[in-house]
């Protein structure tokens, strides 16, 4: 059986490209260079070079068909949200030569679009955070006199596609009305439909999961420990926690009407005022700490797997195991270089976070009960130094 795993680069494509090759599945691993992180892994049997998805989609599109149409694959997993905007927008002539366990292209969309999504979000109870919709950068001065400070400005989708290139947005904050402003008039994707949010102080929570068509059928949780920036964003030491009841019924009913078919990630903050988790963005793909998942005992990329050749041996089980954590080391470092380097206040961190001092200490706790390294293997060690000459590359330019 063969698998082609886009998005090579990605530490979520490596944790796919080991979960399935573990199972004795080929794996085929695209991405638009000759080499990638899970291509260098030693369970991966091919790598694939095809057309930037980002700059080139349409190319990117009649490769994938075409390497479709000349290659026996059975199941193609795209990993991020461009490539997955790809897929499911034409995932019906994809569909002809292989399986695509992914939502339909209107589902996607509308968990791909923040605006709709949190307004949907609220309409059925799910916790969200005070959210305005600015339409357009001119649309600002509208909604001025309505908002208490601290803010965080935010582009309705992670990605703007312009003509046919893709690029990303970030996450601001804003303490002061002329802050507000000047993040505006310094980024130009900001003329394009945003939101301005109340600031959420309190710990990352991730609720995962994997639906078919509507069901759930399997499930997941994590608590951020550490994240890249340090004020909130991707994971960089993380830890498997029980699920929370309501999260799985927030999930449930948002994705079942929806008929989901595939993964979700559902992130939320946990507000410290009320100790509530209020929903931030879903992602409808395999996220970038997959591999803790994996780790604790629910395996999402052989799930998908058997999902999609509908070879379910029985129903799967939710039960893994609590307190297991997985860290991304280079990105700890980048954790760390960001606070020893920056100050507080470039870095948008609330008041009770970790001094400086404390996070040095915790950096250097490199052994720890139930601790994984998310990429280092001693089995599979390909891809930590492909990572580490990476990362030395990217600190010399």
């Amino acid at each position: 059986m063969k698998v082609l795993v886009t998005d090579g680069d990605q530490r979520a494509a490596l944790a796919v490209t080991r979960s399935l090759g573990k199972q004795g599945i080929c794996v085929l691993v695209g991405e638009e260079k000759s080499n990638s992180l899970a291509s260098s892994s030693r369970y991966c049997n091919r790598h694939i070079t095809y057309p930037s998805p980002y700059e080139k989609g349409e190319a990117f599109c009649r490769f994938l068909l075409d390497f479709l149409q000349r290659n026996s694959v059975d199941m193609v997993l795209p990993i991020t949200d461009v490539t997955n905007h790809i897929a499911t927008l034409h995932k019906g002539e994809l569909e002809q030569y292989a399986r695509l366990p992914i939502p339909d292209f209107k589902a996607f969309e509308f968990v791909t679009d923040k605006a709709n999504l949190l307004k949907r979000a609220q309409e059925i109870g799910i916790p969200i955070p005070k959210t305005f919709l600015v339409e357009e950068r001119e649309c600002l001065p509208r909604i001025l006199g309505l908002l208490e400070y601290p803010v965080v400005v935010k582009a309705t989708h992670s990605r703007i596609r312009i003509r046919q290139q893709w690029f990303p947005t970030s996450v601001h904050y804003a303490g002061s009305e002329q802050e507000l402003l000047q993040v505006y008039q310094s980024n130009d994707y900001l003329q394009y439909p945003s939101l301005v949010q109340e600031r959420i102080i309190g710990p990352g929570v991730g609720f995962f999961a994997l639906f078919d068509r509507g069901e759930l059928v399997a499930m997941f949780s994590h608590k951020r420990l550490r994240e890249k920036p340090p004020s909130g964003g991707v994971s960089v030491l993380r830890e498997s926690i029980a699920v929370d009841p309501n999260l799985r019924e927030y999930a449930i009913r948002l994705l079942k009407p929806l008929g989901w078919h595939g993964v979700a990630m559902m992130e939320y903050k946990v507000d410290q005022r009320t100790d509530q988790p209020v929903l931030m963005e879903v992602n409808g793909r395999l996220w970038g700490s997959l591999q803790l998942a994996i780790d604790a005992g629910v395996d999402f990329p052989h799930l998908v797997y058997q999902m999609a050749m509908a070879d379910w041996p029985a129903p799967p089980g939710n039960g893994y195991s609590i307190g297991v954590k997985s860290r991304w080391l280079l990105g700890d470092v980048d954790h760390l270089l960001l606070r020893l380097l920056k100050p507080d206040s470039a870095l948008h961190l609330p008041e009770n976070s970790p001094s400086k001092l404390q996070t040095v200490l915790s950096f250097c706790r490199f052994f720890q009960r139930g601790m994984r390294y998310e990429d280092l293997r001693l089995d599979d060690p390909g891809p930590f130094f492909y990572d580490v000459y990476q990362y030395l590359a990217l600190l010399r330019r």
